[in-house]
């Protein structure tokens, strides 16, 4: 299996990007990541840039790396941090990661950067987002409607970095010829409906045209904060 890959990344109306993504093709494999860092500028980036330096030397070391703990790391790292610099003890991140090799991809993901999956004519979301308004809304307490607006609708519960243990979502799944995998921050999943999705990518040849339409897309939109795509063209 070969791979066409791509991401893009900027800060949008935000004096710094506080996200941070990777992607590094592997013997016989793809490995892809998106962290979304909090905590003021200097805490965010440091948490994000943690997160996919831990991730980046893991899959170099171990390519039958056991992702979930991988983050459990990626936490545990943070939150050594914090105690070592006490300027950057409110600082936290997202993580999504995904590794791909022999027809079968592996992820973990905590926050609320998402990981999707294209394939044929459907397109699905393979993650929850941990939010304040999403546990609500999954146990009927906001409707879809009051869920649109709701005042606390970023709030995230889970973090790696923070004070509370994490939640780290996992699976494994088979991939195949023609799947296509992304991963993008709440910066561009804000602005761009699944369906936007499938239709950019459905016109898009390669990974690279893809990200860049997306991006464009978020722009158009009004970009309110940073926003980060990376993509994956199984082919």
């Amino acid at each position: 299996m070969k791979f066409d890959c791509a991401y893009s990344s900027d800060k949008g109306p935000r004096p710094e990007n506080e996200d941070s993504a990777g992607l590094w093709r592997l013997p016989g494999g793809l490995a892809m990541a998106v962290a979304d860092g909090l905590g003021g500028h200097i805490g965010g980036q440091f948490a994000s840039r943690l997160a996919i330096d831990v991730f980046m030397s893991a899959v170099r070391e171990d390519l039958n790396m056991d992702l979930p703990m991988l983050a459990w790391q990626i936490h545990q790292r943070i939150r050594q941090a914090q105690a070592d610099r006490p300027e950057l003890r409110r600082m936290a991140t997202t993580f999504s990661a995904v590794y791909i090799k022999d027809g079968t991809m592996r992820f973990a993901h905590c926050g609320d950067t998402r990981i999707v999956l294209q394939r044929r004519k459907g397109i699905k979301l393979l993650t929850k987002d941990h939010t304040e308004a999403n546990r609500l809304l999954s146990i009927g307490k906001l409707s879809p409607e009051e869920f649109e607006s709701y005042p606390r609708r970023n709030v995230l519960e889970s973090a790696l970095g923070a004070p509370t243990h994490p939640q780290i979502d996992s699976a494994i799944l088979d991939v195949s010829t023609n799947d296509r995998v992304f991963i993008m921050s709440d910066g561009v999943h804000g602005k761009v409906f699944l369906r936007e999705l499938k239709d950019v990518s459905d016109s898009s040849a390669t990974a690279s045209v893809f990200v860049q339409r997306v991006a464009e897309l978020v722009q158009q939109r009004g970009a309110d904060d940073n926003y980060t795509i990376a993509a994956a063209f199984l082919e």
